[in-house]
């Protein structure tokens, strides 16, 4: 957390989240942010699961720029190359969940079904909705049956790339 590139990041991830849910930003706080102890401050109910997927994908690039630097001491990795990697592991989230609520994944996995045991891997737009189209900052979806998604969160968007 006293890291400037980490510093920098959770800056513009609290930024993010208040602009994507209109709340308050979180507090930077490693209790919070790192370990989830939400004493101090919670999401909307309905807002965990987004929560969730948004902070540890914060977690796993911070990660990864750590684990570069220390194996490749001489390229430096800056605040907005380790958002960007956020925002399109935000992306592919979200086309992966839209694949799954419009397209039966297990008639096209290219496997027996029989293989493919367990929970059907099935969303509703509903729950996609509910996921993802919070006040349309991330992606929205139209009101008619065959609405296609749109996907607004990109560098500048909601909120811009830290330098």
């Amino acid at each position: 957390m006293t890291c400037p590139l980490a510093a920098s990041v959770w800056d513009w991830f609290a930024a993010t989240w208040a602009a994507i849910t209109g709340e308050p930003p979180p507090p930077r706080s490693t209790d919070l942010l790192l370990a989830d102890d939400q004493r101090t401050w919670r999401p909307a109910s309905q807002l965990g699961p987004l929560w969730h997927r948004l902070r540890l994908a914060t977690i796993c690039q911070l990660w990864a720029a750590y684990q570069h630097a220390r194996h490749q001491p001489d390229a430096a990795q800056s605040a907005g190359a380790v958002a960007a990697r956020i925002i399109s592991s935000s992306r592919k989230a979200i086309l992966g969940d839209w694949r799954l609520a419009t397209i039966n994944v297990r008639n096209t996995a290219g496997v027996p079904s029989d293989w493919l045991r367990g929970r059907d891997p099935k969303l509703t737009r509903e729950e996609f909705t509910a996921r993802w189209c919070h006040r349309d900052v991330l992606c929205a979806l139209g009101a008619a049956p065959d609405a296609q998604l749109v996907i607004h969160c990109s560098a500048q968007h909601p909120v811009p790339l830290p330098a």
